[in-house]
């Protein structure tokens, strides 16, 4: 009985580990929106703004600028977008899973784990209904 609850336990610390990487990944979505908006307003509105501001340098110097200080903000937003290391919450969920699915190995045998999860997993399709 007590390898039924791991192989449980090990059921909803990985139902958990998957639900804040979802989140995780909104985050991300979220940084990678934000630096296509900041890349398109800096074009549009800074451009004109750099434009009239630099009057006394030549029109290719000021392209040149204007495009430089463009990339730098993209690239900042975009290295943000990237950073995408799990929290601790789910590497300790993730460990729970795994001590879970290892005790319950050890209890049961691992020809009855399979029929565990297909019976809890038939469980909660049957609840959804």
């Amino acid at each position: 009985m007590r390898a039924f609850r791991l192989a449980s336990v090990a059921l909803e610390a990985e139902r958990a580990r998957l639900g804040l990487r979802v989140q995780r990944e909104i985050r991300r979505a979220a940084f990678i929106v934000v630096a296509l908006i900041m890349a398109s307003a800096a074009f549009a509105m800074l451009h004109v703004i750099a434009w009239v501001a630099m009057g006394n340098v030549s029109p290719i110097w000021r392209a040149v600028i204007i495009f430089a200080f463009d990339l730098v903000i993209a690239g900042i937003f975009g290295f943000m977008a990237t950073r995408n290391t799990p929290t601790r919450a789910e590497r300790e969920a993730l460990a729970i899973r795994r001590t879970a699915v290892i005790e319950a190995r050890n209890g049961i045998g691992l020809s009855l784990i399979p029929v565990a999860f297909g019976l809890l997993r038939n469980r909660r399709r049957r609840n959804r209904m």
